[in-house]
């Protein structure tokens, strides 16, 4: 009967096949069982020790150590130095070094217990080194950080930055992230000059920086925003995106009445910019004396332009925005954010444009053109201007401002009356909230 029918299978070919089957996941490659793990959480990745015999240890061989607000999911209410205490049972428990290390939770603060954990990790070969101190900072760094000259990447928040004197720089530090970081401007300006490798420097502070001199033969990539008198970049000739933000400047009362207020980052020392983000106080400082026809140097090299809290009220700022647009003769893509105070229409600002449509300025590259929070004349004029000059444009992309929907759909009116101007180009209008 079927029910007695047994395959018969070759004693050898039996042993081979219980042998390839038995345990497949003890048998993986070393390389695929860390990629594995490291997709993992630091709790699952130490679940994983029950699978088989040859797993039990390899969560602790890990390179890459990843303290963040996932590793916090499902222990609420756990106090944050019980978390720290954790943090450093594992890293006891560690074998190997540690290349790749992240400590970014919600409320960690300083403590002894952090101590710890921090001068276990700068003395185990770390490259990677990100700690965000987002409560009781700033957290002072122990001199042991100042050892570690293989650092490649250096993430600090709400740190105190203080070197010793025989200091001379990470020579390996690819990127380098400071934010509300103590730390003179003159330091770190010294420090970015001592580190030839870097590529990527962002810097963000709410504090006075008087002054801060960048100087970094390989960077590729910069973000500055907060309280800066002056910024210069010097013999940074591959700089490719850069965004500078002075939004904070609004707090005039942190300058003594008088002081100059002025970035000479722009155009000369960037000559290789693709993309640039700009808010209106570095706009209008890049034409203090006077606004030019065009910058000194063409921006020969800028596809992209972003400008945030563009007030077209602002004559003088509009003409800043124009003599910035002329000195971009291969801009493929524009991206203004509108800021709504003082949009009413006045004559300087119709002259303006009547004289700039007059111009020989042409942009053949500009293809696409997004607008957001328009909600005045100004605006509505300078898209007219905009559709009227450059008839290559493919794509227009208006949004209107959060809440005005009787203002919005009169704009959508205007906006369709203009699409004569430039028949060929696609005009996307989106008010917020609303499906026109």
């Amino acid at each position: 009967m079927l029910c007695n029918v047994k395959k018969r299978v070759p004693q050898g070919l039996e042993q081979t096949m219980s042998n390839s089957t038995s345990d497949i996941i003890s048998n993986l490659p070393c390389n695929v069982l860390e990629k594995i793990l490291m997709c993992l959480t630091i709790q699952d990745a130490a679940r994983t020790s029950v699978l088989s015999r040859k797993w039990r240890y390899n969560w602790t061989k890990l390179p890459h150590l990843i303290f963040n607000d996932e590793y916090c999911r499902g222990s609420r209410g756990v106090a944050m130095n019980k978390h720290i205490m954790t943090i450093l049972g594992v890293l006891l428990l560690h074998q190997g070094p540690i290349l790749k290390f992240t400590l970014s939770l919600a409320a960690v603060e300083s403590c002894p217990e952090l101590d710890l954990v921090v001068s276990f990790v700068l003395n185990n070969g770390i490259q990677e080194f990100t700690l965000h101190i987002q409560n009781g900072g700033p957290y002072r760094l122990p001199s042991t950080l100042f050892l570690c000259l293989q650092i490649e990447h250096l993430d600090l928040v709400s740190c105190v930055y203080k070197p010793p004197l025989a200091f001379k720089g990470f020579t390996r530090l690819l990127s380098l992230v400071f934010n509300e970081v103590v730390i003179p401007g003159d330091v770190l300006s010294s420090l970015i000059s001592s580190c030839p490798l870097l590529e990527r420097l962002t810097v963000i502070s709410s504090t006075i920086v008087d002054y801060l001199q960048i100087v970094a033969p390989n960077l590729r990539f910069l973000h500055c925003e907060g309280l800066f008198r002056s910024i210069s970049v010097q013999n940074s000739c591959h700089l490719a995106e850069v965004s500078v933000f002075l939004k904070r400047l609004r707090n005039w009362s942190a300058f003594n009445e008088g002081e100059p207020l002025y970035s000479n980052m722009l155009p000369e020392s960037i000559p290789a910019i693709e993309l640039l983000e700009l808010d209106p106080y570095n706009i209008k400082f890049m034409a203090v004396g006077g606004v030019p026809k065009s910058l000194p140097t063409t921006l020969a090299c800028l596809k992209v332009l972003k400008l945030y809290d563009i007030c077209f009220g602002d004559v003088s700022l509009v003409s800043n925005i124009l003599c910035l647009i002329r000195s971009s003769p291969n801009m493929e893509k524009l991206e203004v954010w509108a800021w709504p105070e003082g949009n009413a229409l006045v004559d300087p600002f119709l002259e303006l444009m009547e004289v700039e449509g007059r111009s020989d300025t042409t942009l053949n590259q500009l293809r696409e053109v997004n607008m957001h929070s328009v909600s005045g004349k100004s605006e509505l004029l300078f898209l007219k201007f905009i559709l009227a000059k450059w008839r290559m444009l493919e794509t227009l992309i208006v949004v209107g401002s959060l809440g005005d929907v009787y203002f919005g759909f009169g704009l959508l009116k205007e906006l369709t009356r203009f699409r004569s101007l430039s028949p060929q180009a696609e005009i996307i209008f989106v008010i917020p909230g609303v499906a026109v």
